[in-house]
């Protein structure tokens, strides 16, 4: 007899006993009874002998199925097991146990059914919804999945049959019917879910049913269209036909391919497919006014079809040589040929990029589409009442979030056809201006690039689904409860429900998977150490912030928050050179010694460096120290005014080696292979941020084994930086299968950070 009980500790076990007639033992074979005498309710006495062989074997079944003996009756799933429940072994071992064993539950007097379990399952797919009708057969039962609902969404295991046994309900349905209970209408056939939640519907319906909706899940290939001037890579060629696909059921996406795959060239085939223009004009048309007297001049002409036209055409369909004369008398014609008829032009697409990738965009659209374009900006005049006189002219207008944000009066009064947001984590935080500019736009579709879905929490991702799928996720205060929270607290079957529900509408390729030919990436870290002088300081503000965080535990009022930002700001300063802190400082910096000893190496050997920096300051120290030394460098920062001569300066002239970048103006929308080794001179609070600045010269077209270096101080807060970026790699990592905002921490967190 087995049993099946429930710890404190949340953790399941199976209790093990033997049952002879109505008399219960524990296997306990170091005070081994073989003979069993016991007194009948009729005061008859009488006796049964234990089988031993019998109980060891049964033991012995246990462990080499997988189970550990953690007592004398209890038995725990081994930790090398692949079952990662003691539920999820039971039904892997049905077979064995229907044969040897009887299972029970401590909780109400029925046994477990073991018999086989079969799922029959179809589905209809109406204009905008599926309906999902699913059997569970176990035995001869034939169970409606409906009336699992309410177990599954309470995540209750035991379902009691109608025969009197008790069902153990597989913990794959949890995961895997979770989503599609909860999200859909229970109707007379089955289960009703829009179209958004495809994913739950992929994820319920076996291979037979997935045949019976290919148009609805599989990636078809689609032919690149003829106006492309340029060569699809075969992944390219799969991430255009999948947007193509999403356009067609309606759905918005977000291209996630690493930095440097060509998200740009993508999108530009998707709208160049979705756009068609015509190369050439082919309905030739002669508008005119003819008088009686000329048409009676013209004798009727026969066409190639047999038939005769008054107007004078020849078998080439040009106008004959008299009705030529009739022009050139200043008499028009008009062509009577029924003309082709012209689907409606299809609306504008907007699309928002940073400011520093206007240009990228602009040139990049030029290059490859035969589409026209222009760029909404602050000189632009349109007319109020009337926005589709501008926009109506351009298949293609560009824009910058500030001008999107500026400006969304006139920007929502127009129904553009696509609106695409690249580097879309700009509107990660909900509570942000331009995340709600943004979701007031109006649109037949949408769709958003970027690298980094996930920069530092599940928000990010609620916030650009928000503005793809508004009826995904839910809203916020619904979305932070039922997901943020639980996978917060280490839920990894609310894990899976979101991954279910996101990974339609996601596609993320890396370099390795894609690019194989790509020359390898190493990364390496360089600690420093401070100097002596520099040490002082760093200390001194250490122990001011420390002083603020132990005097006033609780406060969490603007003022309070700020003294301890800038006090973490003034930290990670000093880690680089205390000059950024004290302009009239006059020693050295650790970390500028090893940074400039490092480059002098490279330089000689003739090597291309990206140096980055998330201060501008600290990139001016650096060309204050080349300068001195007379190597000559390229600078791009946010004040930069000819951004293409600055980088044409790096990529065109060989003795200039190193590329000054901040990490605001140059992290992203740069093609910089010419270079071989990037410089991370001062770690953000995360990884993505570092990674697309990596990506400017590890990218397709590079060569050469690229090389990164961090440059991290020893025993600063550069090096609690390094561990908070490992945490939300791995967040995005789960979520996306492969920034500029500063970690939201309470007062002991920070603290922490100043260990």
């Amino acid at each position: 007899m087995l049993t099946l009980e429930d710890t404190v500790y949340d953790e399941q076990l199976l209790k093990l006993g033997f049952h002879y007639g109505n008399q219960s033992f524990n296997p306990d074979f170091a005070h081994e009874m073989k003979k069993i005498v016991y007194r009948k309710e009729s005061g008859e006495i009488a006796f049964f002998q234990r089988h031993s062989a019998s109980e060891k074997r049964a033991m012995r079944l246990l462990t080499q199925a997988g189970l550990q003996q953690i007592s004398d009756v209890h038995f725990k799933l081994s930790p090398d097991r692949p079952e990662k429940t003691i539920t999820e072994w039971i039904h892997q071992n049905r077979e064995m146990l229907k044969h040897s064993f009887l299972l029970t539950s401590n909780k109400k007097n029925a046994h477990y059914c073991l018999d086989e379990i079969q799922i029959e399952q179809n589905c209809d797919d109406g204009p905008d919804w599926f309906e999902l009708n699913i059997t569970v057969v176990i035995g001869t039962m034939r169970i409606p999945f409906s009336r699992f609902r309410k177990h599954i969404l309470e995540e209750r295991k035991e379902f009691l049959l109608p025969n009197g046994q008790m069902f153990l309900l597989p913990d794959e349905w949890f995961s895997k019917y979770g989503n599609l209970l909860e999200m859909g209408d229970q109707t007379e056939k089955g289960i009703r879910l829009k179209h958004t939640f495809i994913g739950a519907v992929q994820s319920a319906l076996d291979e037979n049913g997935l045949k019976r909706f290919p148009n609805k899940i599989q990636i078809k290939d689609i032919q690149v269209p003829e106006g492309l001037k340029a060569q699809l890579r075969p992944y390219q060629q799969k991430g255009f036909s999948w947007m193509v696909q999403l356009n067609e059921q309606g759905f918005g996406g977000c291209l996630a391919d690493d930095m440097g795959l060509g998200k740009t060239l993508q999108t530009l085939t998707l709208l160049q497919y979705i756009y068609k223009p015509l190369t050439s004009d082919t309905t030739h048309q002669e508008i005119a006014t003819i008088s009686s007297t000329s048409i009676e001049k013209q004798q009727p002409t026969s066409d190639p079809t047999g038939q005769f036209s008054l107007f004078g055409f020849d078998s080439e369909n040009e106008l004959l040589p008299d009705v030529r004369e009739i022009r050139e008398k200043n008499i028009v014609v008009t062509d009577p040929r029924p003309k082709k008829k012209q689907a409606p032009r299809k609306p504008a697409t907007l699309i928002v990029v940073p400011t520093s990738l206007l240009h990228n965009w602009h040139r990049e659209a030029k290059r490859f589409t035969t589409l026209s374009m222009t760029e909404y900006n602050s000189t632009t005049v349109i007319p109020k009442e009337h926005p589709e006189r501008f926009f109506g002219r351009f298949h293609l207008i560009f824009t910058t979030y500030g001008m999107m944000r500026n400006n969304i009066e006139t920007l929502r009064s127009y129904c553009f056809e696509y609106i695409v947001l690249d580097e879309s984590q700009n509107i990660k935080n909900s509570d942000s201006l331009t995340f709600r500019a943004t979701i007031q736009l109006q649109s037949k579709h949408r769709l958003v690039l970027t690298g980094t879905p996930i920069e530092n929490s599940l928000k990010d991702l609620w916030a650009q689904f928000r503005f793809l799928q508004p009826d995904l996720l839910g809203e916020e205060n619904v979305f932070q409860k039922q997901f943020i929270t639980p996978i917060r607290q280490g839920n990894t079957r609310l894990e899976g429900r979101l991954q279910q529900l996101t990974s339609p509408f996601i596609l993320r390729r890396s370099k390795k998977e894609v690019a194989p030919e790509l020359p390898p990436l190493t990364e390496e870290t360089i600690f420093c150490d401070m100097t002596e002088e520099q040490h002082n300081y760093y200390e001194q503000e250490k122990n001011s912030l420390r002083n603020i965080l132990l005097q006033q535990p609780q406060h969490q009022d603007r003022l309070h928050s700020f003294s301890i930002l800038n006090g973490i700001l003034r930290l990670r300063q000093l880690s680089c050179h205390p000059q950024l802190v004290f302009p009239d400082f006059t020693g050295i910096s650790g970390k500028m010694e090893q940074i400039i000893e490092t480059f002098d190496t490279l330089q000689s050997e003739g090597h291309k460096v990206l140096i980055f920096s998330s201060f501008v300051r600290h990139l001016e120290i650096i060309a204050e120290a080349f300068q001195e030394r007379n190597w000559k460098y390229a600078l791009l920062t946010g004040s930069t005014n000819n951004r293409p001569s600055e980088i044409a300066h790096f990529t065109d002239q060989k003795d200039v080696q190193a590329f000054l970048i901040s990490l605001k103006a140059g992290g992203v929308g740069l093609n910089l292979t010419q270079a071989d080794y990037v410089f991370i001179i001062d770690p953000w609070w995360n990884p993505a941020a570092e990674a697309q600045a990596i990506a400017r010269a590890h990218r397709i077209g590079q060569d050469k084994q690229v090389i990164a270096y961090r440059f991290i101080t020893q025993n600063s807060i550069e090096e609690k930086i390094l561990h908070l970026q490992d945490k939300k790699r791995k967040l995005a990592e789960t979520f996306i299968a492969d920034s500029d905002t500063l970690p939201v921490f309470t007062n002991e967190q920070w603290a922490d950070l100043l260990d």
